[in-house]
C-alpha cells in the first residue's frame, strides 16, 4: 500500500505544479498549489515511513522459531557408551562451522551450521539433538503487513542459534583431527593384519 501511495503522490504533485501554470486553471491556481501540497505531504510521509521500516523496523516484530533434529555420531557408528560420541567442526577464520550427522543408520548424511549462526555444545542425559532457535521478523498485525507490502521485510531471518545436546561421552574434533585419527586407525590395522599373516 505505501509503495502505491508513494507513486501516486509522486505522480499528483508533478500533474498539479505543471497545470498550476496553465492559463486555463489560471483561477483556481491556489487550489493546485493546496493539492500539490498535499501531495507532497503524502509523498514525504510514505518516504518516511518506509525509511522507518527500512531501518527502525518500524511495524515489525521479532519471532521465535524453534526445531529439534536428532543426531548421530559422525562415524556413522551405532551409539555405543564405549566409543565416544563424534561431532565435527571446522574453522574459517575466527569462525567455527559444526558438521553434524543426521543419518541414524547406513553411511552417515552430514550437515552443517552457517558462518553467521551462533553456536554452543552442551551435554544431556538424553538421546543426542540439535536445538535450532531462529528469530525472524514479521509484521506485527495486518495492517502493517498491508501497509509495507512488497518491502521485501516479510519474514527476514535476524539470528539463528544452534545448540548441540550430547552425550556426557562425547568428542568434539576438527575434520583434519578426525582424517589424521583415521589414518591411524588405519595403519594400526594394517600392521596388526601383518603381524597375523607372519605368525601363520
Amino acid at each position: 500500500m505505501i509503495l502505491y501511495t508513494l507513486i501516486i503522490s509522486v505522480i499528483l504533485f508533478v500533474i498539479f505544479i505543471f497545470t498550476s501554470g496553465s492559463r486555463k486553471y489560471a483561477k483556481y491556481r491556489w487550489l493546485h498549489y493546496s493539492l500539490a501540497g498535499l501531495a507532497l505531504i503524502v509523498f514525504l510521509g510514505s518516504e518516511t515511513l518506509l525509511i522507518m521500516n527500512e531501518h527502525g523496523h518500524f511495524g515489525m516484530k521479532t519471532k521465535v522459531y524453534t526445531q529439534k533434529i536428532s543426531l548421530y555420531s559422525a562415524t556413522g557408528a551405532a551409539a555405543n557408551s564405549q566409543v565416544p560420541f563424534m561431532l565435527l567442526h571446522q574453522d574459517a577464520g575466527k569462525d567455527r562451522i559444526y558438521i553434524y550427522n543426521t543419518e541414524k543408520q547406513g553411511k552417515p548424511k552430514m550437515k552443517h551450521t552457517q558462518i553467521t549462526d551462533k553456536n554452543a555444545v552442551k551435554t544431556t542425559n538424553q538421546t543426542a539433538y540439535l536445538a535450532i532457535e531462529k528469530k525472524r521478523r514479521v509484521f506485527k498485525n495486518s495492517f502493517y503487513k498491508n501497509l509495507f507490502a512488497y518491502s521485501g521485510n516479510k519474514n527476514v531471518l535476524v539470528s539463528t542459534r544452534n545448540v548441540f545436546y550430547l552425550p556426557a561421552n562425547h568428542q568434539v574434533m576438527s575434520v583434519n583431527e578426525m582424517k589424521k585419527m583415521q589414518k591411524e586407525m588405519l595403519e594400526k590395522q594394517k600392521k596388526m593384519q601383518e603381524q597375523q599373516s607372519k605368525k601363520k
